[in-house]
């Protein structure tokens, strides 16, 4: 009898995985959680953010946003800089923020939070040609804006940016949850 429910608690946790995947969510089964919009028709690409870990005493939480080229020919690709992604600032519908991080230091926790107290902004771009099935990555600290109420403030946040291709424009997403 234990085992079929041994089996049974196995076969519901590895659905759960796949469909989540599935669905585009990824989640570190702790207060937050990515769910990503569907690839633009026309973009020759596959694009994912993914939950890389929640916080820690060591580091905020981490999330990785990956772009695949999926062209059947090399592609010239302008993306913001950091490539792929580089919006860094979102609002919750009550004005709470988070700030997307390149580099976190140990500086950027304070009372027990990580947090930034100001809000970068774009500026850069670049230019990457990618081959079919190649491959580019960017990590992400995520941190709480200093001047929200409390630390990590439960809500959904969106982060947007465009991509261009071959002179058309292209916009792309996640939402990042916080319990």
């Amino acid at each position: 009898m234990r085992r079929r429910a041994v089996l049974s608690t196995l076969a519901t946790g590895t659905t759960a995985g796949c469909i989540g995947g599935i669905l585009g969510l990824s989640s570190d089964d702790s207060r937050f959680s990515i769910e990503n919009d569907s690839v633009p028709d026309g973009l020759p690409a596959t694009l994912s953010a993914t939950l890389v870990s929640g916080a820690t005493a060591e580091h905020p939480p981490m999330l990785r946003v990956t772009f695949e080229c999926t062209a059947k020919f090399e592609q010239t690709i302008r993306f913001g800089y950091p490539s792929p992604f580089s919006d860094v600032v979102s609002a919750d519908t009550d004005g709470s923020r988070l700030v997307l991080q390149y580099k976190p230091d140990s500086n950027d926790r304070r009372d027990g939070c990580w947090q930034s107290g100001h809000l970068g902004g774009r500026g850069t771009t670049e230019r990457q040609t990618l081959e079919p099935g190649e491959k580019s990555q960017v990590e992400w600290a995520v941190l709480n804006y200093a001047k929200n109420e409390s630390c990590f403030p439960s809500g959904r946040y969106r982060f947007e940016d465009q991509y261009s291709v071959g002179g058309k424009t292209y916009s792309w997403g996640f939402w990042f949850r916080v319990r």
